[in-house]
């Protein structure tokens, strides 16, 4: 993937007398360019070494040069107390990382590793008795992030949004609407008055426990086929989609397939008869379960194939989803994206049939994700304590406005540029934490362009686009590199020659954050550039002309990454 790399592994792996896969694990670059482009700390290697980790380098260092002329894209190997340092021939380097973008186009970062490959990833799907919230954004940002990337590294892509429209929760609002809904209250305006009917039924049943008999009558009426609760049903649906695909629109997000919970609600039969065969459904207190155990083999809480009232269930229904997804689009790969409060469950359905003899389970993940919080406060909407994701996305675009009146008066589009910044700042702020954290939203930290945010990469973006119109002609992708090799420059393409290998990991932990956290190094890397090297004032003009094709190749790689997270990527700020 990295000939110079690769080169440094041969020679320090032999020199060691390690495994190649244990050095190429240490190696990093110094954060300081007088240790060299990439050094081996060798504080590890002293346990298995048996030796001081100064005295490890010093062996690895002397073995290494001794061998350094089979290694010619290396100039030299030395060690520096606990590390070996290694410099590498910068000239050919650059050379090197720009010549495989001008080969490989808008395509740079891709090994093609899907080619072949089909993925469906289960994403967003919110539930459409709830308006879309803040909350939904992890799911939704995360989710789309990992479709782009396994759609760019050549997968064939499969986005599912398995919206709730089933369950418990519309039983609850079928009870609070025919008990205290105004029918024309509703129908002007119905996904706040939904909400307020779904708050007020989670208030009264804590008064009035029997209130939950009336939702569960209402769902049983509704599986059972009754006219009046089936239309009332499909007003509740139709309303919350159509909200929730006019958010989406915003934010840029499409799916590839809409199937919510109700539409696997009749499959229950198929379900049931799946574990019968395989002699697994039992009886335990009026409802089907299908009994699981830990790898001790303790029993864990079952998995419910039919309520005791003889309705489906969040696993049946997802059962039969899976089933479908796998029969329809035989995938080589499922993720679903949903919080870690489901680990359980989707553990539950993985090993149901995993028992049941489904040997393709082994190709489906869960990529859980911590919970948000708002300034602190965790979020719920049973407590009608919930922060509405449109208000804060208006929020961001004014409060961007205002910071672009205060530092570019006289921008054009101004209006458009604050919309995608103000989105696309809440978008990173969500993609750039570890999936597993939780986290806490903050807007004025998001929109802070001097900060590790989305605003700092689009404003690097944006300074490099200006360089290049400024030079005012087309870049020359054939220009001579050799004649680079600053030690800035020589960080820059480090930073866009690493691009392949971040996008490998992102999909391979389906972890956007990685990206996310390239995308900062790099910018931090361009920005160093911009401070320390004249490009369209450098005195000799072969210089310029191969700096302005460095620039390009950093403008080119910003704009790929900020894409692939769901970000837009202005050419003015």
């Amino acid at each position: 993937m990295n000939p110079f790399v690769d080169d440094i592994v041969t020679i320090l792996s032999e020199a060691a007398q390690l495994p190649a896969a244990d050095v190429a694990e240490l190696l990093a670059v110094p954060p300081d360019d007088t240790m060299g482009d990439y050094a081996l700390p060798c504080f590890t290697l002293a346990k298995v070494l048996r030796k001081n980790p100064a005295q490890i380098a010093t062996d690895i260092a002397t073995a290494a040069v001794a061998a350094i002329d089979t290694a010619p894209r290396l100039a030299g190997v030395q060690a520096a107390g606990p590390y070996v340092n290694v410099r590498l021939d910068k000239a050919a380097f650059i050379g090197w990382v720009l010549d495989a973008m001008r080969e490989q186009g808008d395509t740079f970062g891709s090994q093609d590793q899907g080619r072949g490959r089909t993925v469906a990833i289960d994403f967003s799907s919110p539930n459409l008795a709830r308006p879309f919230s803040i909350a939904h954004l992890r799911s939704t940002a995360i989710g789309h992030a990992i479709y782009r990337i396994h759609a760019f590294l050549g997968y064939r892509c499969v986005g599912i949004n398995h919206y709730g429209d089933y369950g418990a929760n519309f039983g609850q609002l079928l009870a609070a609407y025919q008990l205290w809904g105004d029918e024309q209250q509703v129908a002007a305006n119905p996904v706040p008055e939904l909400l307020a009917l779904y708050v007020r039924f989670n208030d009264e049943v804590e008064k009035d426990p029997d209130l939950r008999e009336e939702a569960r009558s209402r769902l049983k009426r509704l599986a059972d086929g009754d006219e009046e609760m089936v239309s009332l049903w499909e007003f509740f649906v139709d309303a919350g989609r159509k909200e929730a695909e006019r958010i989406y629109d915003i934010l840029g997000v499409h799916f590839d397939e809409y199937k919510g919970e109700g539409a696997f609600a009749d499959d229950l039969d198929d379900v049931i008869a799946l574990f019968d065969k395989a002699g697994l459904a039992e009886e335990s207190d009026g409802a089907l379960v299908v009994r699981l155990h830990d790898e001790d083999g303790e029993e864990i809480a079952p998995c419910m194939l039919r309520t005791s009232n003889g309705t489906s269930t969040y696993h049946s229904r997802d059962i039969a989803a899976l089933l479908y997804r796998k029969s329809q689009h035989q995938f080589d790969k499922m993720v679903y994206v949903t919080d870690s409060r489901q680990m359980l469950h989707f553990r539950q359905i993985f090993q149901a049939l995993a028992s049941a003899g489904i040997d393709w389970i082994d190709l489906c993940e869960h990529a859980p994700f911590g919970m948000m919080s708002f300034k602190g406060q965790a979020l719920s909407t049973r407590k009608g304590r919930m922060v509405i994701l449109e208000d804060v996305l208006d929020q961001a675009i004014e409060l961007t406005r205002t910071i672009i009146a205060e530092k570019n008066p006289d921008l054009v589009d101004a209006d458009r540029v604050a919309r995608e910044i103000g989105i696309s700042a809440v978008v990173y702020a969500d993609v750039s934490n570890r999936r597993t954290r939780d986290i806490s939203f903050s807007l004025e930290e998001v929109l802070n362009f001097d900060g590790e945010t989305g605003p700092y990469l689009q404003y690097t973006h944006a300074r490099y686009c200006s360089i290049l119109r400024r030079h005012g002609e087309a870049v020359d992708l054939q220009a001579d590199t050799t004649i680079l090799g600053e030690p800035a420059e020589m960080r820059v393409a480090q930073s866009l020659g690493s691009f392949p290998g971040v996008l490998a990991r992102a999909e391979s932990d389906n972890e956007p954050s990685y990206v996310a956290t390239y995308l900062i190094e790099l910018a931090t890397q361009a920005n160093k550039l911009y401070n320390e090297v004249p490009v369209l004032i450098a005195e000799d003009p072969a210089v310029k002309i191969a700096r302005i094709r460095l620039i390009d190749a950093v403008r080119r790689v910003l704009r790929t990454g900020m894409t692939l997270l769901g970000m837009s990527c202005p050419e003015e700020m």
